[in-house]
């Protein structure tokens, strides 16, 4: 296939790799620099490795993520790991509309769960269940045998399973209680966030050592509350807050000027609010940035 070709197949390809690169690493600003550094092998490729540009790329921005995912594991992190939010995109949304199994495929609380899954079982059940490639082309893309692949999805889709359990609440539902949390929070109303999170939420907050956050992560209602009101106490910044559907489900914004200072995402698997993701950590942000700065 010529480059010319090959080039415009790749550029017609590469909203689904950001997105296949994106649920693989949780980060986008990672998932953007994997989907660079496969156009650059690309350029460097000869012709005849590269027969079919779509299959080899997404080969490539699979192979490049698991790499960097067992680096990862290997490095020290300040307080929890939380994935980096993103802004909706109504293709992205208009996907998960259509495959409503999948409609969940993208929260922070997802992306939260598929971390804990080693990098092969990731990269399989991905492939699998969000992406829609068989065994068969699986086995090609990680270099193993089809019954390799099997057993990975399997894992994977077990794991899935066992850590975040089946949702019976309509996602509509769940997304009016977490809009009316997060509306209590910007009032600050105690009454009206303690009705809206069980008593067992947990407040995981992400600052990766650059900005301050809670290293371990806060249990129970109660104290997740008092967390707030003491964060509200103790802001010298004249924050603003802009109300945002983040990763398919609403979600808080807090600028100071025109910089984002946090992301806030309430997961709610019941009726209630069960946990709330704070991701303040700079290099997890730009993908919000990205979406609140003019074109």
């Amino acid at each position: 296939m010529s480059g010319r070709a090959g080039l415009a197949d790749l550029m017609a390809a590469r909203p689904r790799l950001l997105r296949l690169a994106y649920r693989l690493t949780g980060v986008m600003a990672e998932a953007e620099d994997l989907v660079q550094e496969m156009m650059l092998r690309f350029h460097r490729a000869e012709a005849a490795e590269v027969r079919e540009p779509a299959a080899w790329a997404t080969t490539v921005v699979t192979r490049l993520a698991l790499d960097h995912l067992r680096r990862r594991r290997r490095e020290a992190y300040v307080g929890s790991w939380l994935p980096g939010p993103v802004a909706d995109d109504p293709g992205d949304e208009g996907r998960a509309a259509q495959r409503a199994e999948l409609a969940d495929d993208l929260s922070l609380a997802f992306l939260m769960v598929l971390d804990r899954l080693s990098p092969g079982e990731r990269a399989a059940f991905l492939l699998h269940d969000a992406f829609g490639h068989d065994h068969a082309a699986i086995a090609a893309i990680l270099g193993k045998s089809e019954a390799a692949v099997r057993q990975l999805v399997s894992r994977g889709r077990a794991r899935m399973r066992a850590e975040r359990p089946e949702i019976h609440v309509p996602k509509a539902a769940r997304d009016a209680v977490a809009a009316r949390f997060i509306a209590a929070l910007v009032a600050m109303d105690g009454a009206e966030l303690m009705a809206t999170m069980a008593e067992d939420a947990v407040l995981h907050s992400d600052g990766g050592g650059k900005r301050r956050a809670a290293l371990n992560p806060i249990r129970g209602a109660d104290r997740v509350l008092r967390f707030f009101v003491g964060i509200a106490r103790k802001n010298d910044m004249a924050l603003r807050f802009v109300a945002m559907r983040l990763n398919g489900a609403p979600g808080l914004v807090a600028l100071n000027g025109d910089m984002v200072w946090f992301a806030l995402v309430p997961d709610v698997t019941g009726e209630r609010v069960t946990r709330i993701l704070l991701i303040s950590n700079p290099d997890k942000l730009g993908g919000v940035e990205a979406a609140l700065t003019p074109a």
